[in-house]
């Protein structure tokens, strides 16, 4: 899965080695933070999306709430980022 923001693109998957767990990539270091906590950011070797998380369904669930949370425009097309 694939989710823009004004501040990050997301990448989603599976994550390889924890059954139940996602693999959420990002274009911006500062976005992921915010949303999981500094200290779970690593790198992951990837050059689109070059900093991850692991996270459990839930907690991404509840990171997308926040994201939703915070939408305050019209028409995302229209923004100039």
């Amino acid at each position: 899965m694939l989710i823009q923001s004004l501040s990050a693109s997301f990448s989603i998957q599976k994550a390889p080695d924890s059954k139940g767990c996602l693999e959420v990539r990002c274009d911006n270091q500062i976005e992921l933070s915010r949303l999981f906590g500094s200290l779970r950011v690593e790198a992951s070797g990837d050059f689109e999306f070059p900093y991850q998380v692991i996270a459990c369904k839930q907690e991404y669930a509840d990171a997308m709430i926040l994201l939703i949370k915070e939408i305050d425009y019209f028409n995302f097309s229209a923004i100039k980022v």
